[in-house]
């Protein structure tokens, strides 16, 4: 890409004119080159259907509901701890495009292989979004060259291979892509002169709460450095000020009743979009537009209004539901907690994905530490509008890589975030060295972002410990795993915990347990199953109807409750100790299966 760009600005210098290769043509370069590097698993999507992380199979079995007529706000996943079923917490909002995809394709195609190409074509669609937000906005902090550095981050950070690879459908990545545009649109709203971007911001907030919560930390600061600025700058502030407070204020109640049936409407629901966090947005929305009309001339009389304007909007997040602030996942049941929660990967704090695997997680958070770095710097070196373009950056990309040490799934979001800063080094240094003797090499500047990027550090950084196990857990959660468990007659399963999401997706059985916080009492009742002894086991799986336990070694879940109850029914299946009341058929693929006797 460097040798491109800098044959490009030599034929242009030839011409006697500057003809810059167009974002659009770059975009398209770094999708073909993230789909090549990205073509291994992009056919085990098309051959076999394969699904890399449980909540993409999640989705499409809730696709399936949707298309199958299942009322728009009823969300229950009924095959998820039958009889009673399980209301997810995600909306509708990601299964429209799932839907109108799948749909489109099922005009030409079977139903599959439709899926299949929707899950190939959704996260291409969301990986240009990400490639134009960034450009953009990197175009506008740092100027027209810092698009192709920009893009070339996106590309080495190896998000084909994360959040945006082929296969991956769930609500994670519309978030990143999301959050991108709010920082845009403020970004460009700090300018007089488009400060009714803002709006577009607040909109944009309103609809990524409505998906999930997790851009919320970055909703709230979005809030806050809007006053902070209306407190500093005054009337240069008050158009923006009033026209997030109006985009916010409008979208707000829009997004709730467009993905939330009447039933639920007061329900005060901590881990997604409910009024706990509708009352107090409205809140913050209406206090917006009061300070931008309350037209107050010194730094002094704004801090005190502001002060008074972020009281009342305590008093009502306090009167709504404040613990929703402080854990989201309040309610889940202790021992699920303890023993499911705390040990999934993705939530874990920074400090212990180190201890575990030091290597990746180094990989994966000194791009952003850099970035954020640099962010400061560029905070250091512009002036005037363009730095303070860069402290809303600076202080967006802290409160990322903040998030990122509390839960590590928070650095896709970081380095989306980070890498703005590595850009900004990477567009500084060239133009210095063509100031110089040395601008016969000055596009050799760009190979600085590889210490920003994850692929750069990957190089020289490639021990995976966990590589073996990490090999065993794939393969009972591959596709074809679950194809001869398919052909059983359905029944109600009991199987490891991250297994359930596939089960779901791809055999017609219905499971005791999954990978989410809100089957509380399928869970609880499954790790109940798994550490009782084994006559006390027989009752509780009666009771739940289940028909069929099925475990599979390379899943260390079941070893883990083994060692955990000696004398449970997880040790007696690890130790070959098998109850009189469970049938045992030949080994289906990776797994085991035991039929419950009546």
């Amino acid at each position: 890409m460097n040798i491109l760009y800098s044959a490009a600005r030599s034929e242009a210098a030839q011409a006697g004119e500057t003809r810059p290769i167009p974002t659009w043509l770059w975009i398209a370069i770094a999708l073909l080159l993230g789909s090549v590097l990205s073509f291994a698993g992009a056919h085990k999507v098309w051959q076999d259907g394969t699904f890399f992380d449980s909540d993409d199979a999640m989705q499409l079995v809730q696709v399936h509901e949707l298309l199958a007529g299942q009322n728009w706000f009823d969300l229950t996943i009924g095959r998820l701890d039958p009889p009673h079923g399980v209301f997810m917490h995600w909306s509708r909002t990601v299964d429209v495009p799932l839907a109108l995809l799948i749909k489109g394709f099922g005009l030409l195609l079977s139903t599959q292989t439709a899926e299949r190409l929707t899950r190939l074509v959704f996260p291409l669609i969301l990986q240009a979004l990400l490639y134009g937000g960034v450009a953009r906005l990197a175009r506008m902090l740092i100027g027209p060259q810092a698009a192709l550095a920009a893009i070339a981050l996106v590309l080495l950070s190896g998000m084909q291979f994360g959040e945006f690879q082929p296969g991956r459908i769930d609500h994670t990545a519309p978030q990143i892509v999301l959050l991108v545009f709010m920082l845009l649109s403020f970004v460009e709203a700090i300018d007089p002169a488009r400060a009714r971007r803002a709006a577009f911001g607040g909109v944009l907030a309103a609809l990524s709460l409505s998906i999930s919560i997790e851009d919320l930390p970055f909703v709230v600061a979005f809030a806050v450095l809007f006053v902070a600025l209306w407190i500093a700058r005054g009337p240069l502030m008050r158009e923006a000020l009033l026209s997030f407070g109006i985009g916010l204020g409008a979208a707000l109640p829009l997004a709730f009743v467009a993905t939330i049936g009447r039933s639920h409407w007061f329900d005060m629901a901590c881990d997604a979009y409910s009024a706990a966090y509708l009352i107090p947005g409205l809140a913050v929305a209406a206090a917006m537009i009061v300070l931008a009309m309350w037209r107050l001339p010194t730094k002094l009389t704004r801090l005190a209004a502001a002060g008074l304007a972020a009281s009342a909007v305590l008093a009502v997040a306090a009167a709504t539901k404040p613990i929703c602030f402080v854990d989201p996942y309040t309610g889940i049941d202790p021992l699920v907690r303890q023993i499911w929660l705390k040990n999934v990967e993705e939530a874990m704090p920074l400090s212990r994905f180190f201890r575990n695997e030091p290597a990746i997680a180094t990989i994966y958070f000194l791009p952003i530490a850099l970035g954020f770095a640099a962010s400061l710097a560029a905070v250091w070196r512009e002036q005037g509008l363009a730095r303070l373009r860069w402290l809303i950056v600076a202080v967006i990309s802290a409160l990322a890589v903040a998030l990122s040490c509390w839960m590590i799934r928070v650095m896709g979001f970081a380095s989306s975030i980070a890498l703005f800063g590595g850009a900004w080094c990477v567009v500084r240094l060239y133009d210095i060295l063509t100031l110089t003797r040395c601008r016969a090499v000055a596009a050799l500047a760009f190979v600085l972002v590889l210490p920003f990027s994850s692929i750069g550090w990957a190089f020289v950084l490639t021990q995976d410990p966990q590589a073996g196990a990490r090999a065993e857990l794939t393969a009972c959660l591959a596709s074809a795993a679950f194809a001869p468990l398919a052909e059983l007659p359905p029944g109600v399963v009991l199987a490891p915990i991250d297994a359930g999401s596939h089960l779901l997706a791809l055999t017609p059985h219905s499971v005791l347990a999954a990978p989410y916080h809100r089957d509380n009492r399928g869970n609880r009742a499954a790790l109940d199953a798994f550490l009782s002894e084994p006559q006390a086991a027989r009752q509780i799986l009666r009771t739940n109807h289940v028909a069929y336990i099925m475990t599979c070694p390379g899943m260390n879940e079941t070893a883990a409750l083994a060692a955990r109850a000696p004398r449970g029914l997880a040790a007696a299946l690890v130790h070959g100790t098998i109850p009189e009341w469970l049938k045992g058929l030949p080994h289906i693929g990776k797994y085991q299966v035991f039929v419950i006797q009546p």
